[in-house]
């Protein structure tokens, strides 16, 4: 079975980067919401934040959305969707504001109403400028499957749900976006967490009919998928470094190792996704450091200087009109001696991540970084490949300002204190398991051996079984310090996770060939926006269930 370079690129085109297939399959068929209710003029609080009802669903309606996922319960509660606008920073420390998403349950049963958990939700990458998780059901909207999924998973289960659109987005001001610009995505998360919670405080005063029957329980989760991941943890780390209580975490297929994973991609393995994500974080590096290039051009091909993401246009339509790659991120078969004998990695870097002419990254820019990597190699991949004998951290003296940005906003070395799960899927062509998931449990697992009194709680999740013969020196499931004493029936929960994700693997490829396309593509292609997001989402709302007591 081979895969075809223009097949490739053209289901790369149609492929969403965190689009749930099955979620947004069921919202092209209904979208539903009640706007009965006249709650609709803004609301302004001492704090320059504003709200702004959106919508509200009924219990049958938010079913009705999420249509046929076998990953997510019947809803318990309503959901009623307002927008919170609050002020937060830039990457440079400059003024700015952002929107959130606040989901509020609603109903007369005990999940419903009085004390609720609050979930503080960090979402996937998006080069849709106007990505807005308050468009629950909205198939007009980039949106629409990820909030709709968290919405039915978590808002209609009961949790107050606050879920940033992030600087850049929607209605903010920002011209850029500081993507995984650590330290400036943390502060944008806590900020709108303290809006939101501003807002419910003085709705409730009101009397607003959509806040007087709930109650902030102090319970706060933290979870996120994708860059939502890395965004999640480094809010854990910024909440716990500030003394704020943090009941559990849940970062899913996050870019924790973001050091070793750029140097992964740029010796050779290209992800899918690529040309999307580049031009996010360098733009976004460049307003945190300034001295990532000096002009685009120094690290675009001319061609392609130009390109701002996130933009109003979507993304393959900058792709038609010749304004960014598909996904070739590198030179095919470049000539510079120091990219001599590197590999082109996996059979989807391989075939999608090069081009002849129409690639994104020059090549002296890319050799000017691998030189750097080579003579300063990271702990984890010194030589492109995972050893297990190595201190598996960033390079200790990068001389690549790239390098030393990725180093900056890289989490290896971070541990977390509160009850974790790390979630993700080992054959995952967007975010690479083993580079990120699997160095942060080998990192983790060294810290709770060496300080025992510690006492951490890291579950880690791999929801890929299918390949288990191919990886026999890998576990799909770690504990970690006192997680083997969790209260929730960890084993029946993988074993429902992992099957449901290899029935939702078979039916994809199933899917594909019967419409006679290649099973294979389609399988990388959903793989990471779609298979292990909904798997995840499900081990995470097992995962909070659980009667966590900090000890």
């Amino acid at each position: 079975m081979s895969l075809s370079h223009s097949n490739f690129s053209k289901n790369l085109t149609r492929s969403r980067c965190l689009l749930s297939v099955a979620v947004a399959s069921s919202l092209l068929l209904t979208a539903c919401g009640d706007d009965d209710n006249d709650f609709s003029t803004q609301v302004s609080t001492e704090s320059s934040t504003t709200s702004e009802f959106v919508k509200t669903f009924n219990p049958d309606q938010i079913d009705t959305l999420i249509g046929e996922n076998a990953d997510t319960p019947d809803a318990e509660c309503g959901v009623t969707v307002e927008k919170v606008s609050y002020p937060t920073v830039g990457a440079a420390g400059e003024a700015t504001n952002a929107t959130a998403a606040l989901m509020l349950p609603m109903g007369d049963s005990d999940e419903c109403q009085g004390e609720r958990p609050v979930l503080l939700y960090a979402h996937g990458t998006t080069t849709d400028r106007g990505y807005d998780f308050t468009q629950v059901g909205n198939v007009n909207n980039p949106a629409v499957g990820e909030s709709t999924l968290i919405a039915a998973n978590f808002a209609a289960q009961g949790y107050i749900v606050v879920a940033p659109n992030y600087a850049g987005y929607d209605d903010s001001e920002l011209d850029y976006h500081p993507y995984l610009v650590a330290e400036q995505q943390s502060n944008d998360m806590v900020d709108a967490l303290e809006s939101a919670r501003s807002v419910i405080e003085e709705q409730k005063v009101a009397n607003n009919v959509n806040y007087t029957n709930i109650e902030d329980s102090g319970k706060l989760y933290l979870s996120g998928y994708s860059q939502g991941g890395h965004v999640a943890m480094a809010t854990a780390r910024l909440l716990e470094s500030q003394n704020k209580t943090v009941t559990a975490i849940a970062p899913l297929s996050g870019p924790y190792a973001l050091a070793a994973f750029g140097d992964e991609i740029f010796k050779g393995n290209v992800n899918i996704g690529a040309s999307r994500f580049a031009p996010l974080l360098g733009i976004g590096l460049k307003e945190k450091y300034s001295n990532i290039y000096e002009q685009p051009s120094d690290i675009f091909l001319d061609k392609y200087a130009d390109v701002r993401l996130p933009s109003n246009t979507a993304f393959g339509d900058l792709v038609a009109a010749g304004e960014v790659p598909n996904n070739a991120l590198f030179q095919n078969n470049p000539t510079d001696p120091a990219l001599a004998g590197l590999s082109k990695g996996s059979i989807f870097s391989a075939l999608g991540g090069y081009d002849d002419s129409d690639y994104l990254i020059k090549t002296d820019f890319r050799a000017a970084y691998v030189t750097d990597a080579v003579n300063n190699p990271d702990g984890l991949i010194p030589d492109g490949l995972i050893i297990a004998d190595s201190n598996n951290l960033p390079a200790a003296n990068p001389q690549n300002n790239l390098r030393k940005a990725l180093k900056d906003n890289d989490l290896r070395g971070y541990v977390p204190t509160m009850p974790t799960l790390l979630c993700g899927g080992n054959q995952d062509p967007t975010v690479y398991f083993d580079t990120n998931t699997g160095s942060m449990a080998g990192l983790l697992q060294a810290a709770s051996a060496s300080n025992p009194a510690a006492k951490l709680n890291i579950t880690v999740l791999d929801v890929d079984r299918d390949n288990k013969k191919s990886r026999p020196d890998n576990t799909t499931l770690i504990t970690i310090g006192q997680a083997s004493m969790n209260t929730w029936d960890i084993n029946d929960v993988v074993d429902s996770v992992q099957t449901r994700f290899s029935n939702s693997v078979q039916k994809v490829k199933d899917d594909a060939t019967a419409q006679g396309a290649n099973p294979l593509l389609a399988f990388y292609s959903n793989y990471h926006g779609s298979l292990v997001s909904s798997a995840c989402t499900q081990a995470t709302r097992e995962f909070f269930k659980q009667d966590f007591e900090r000890s």
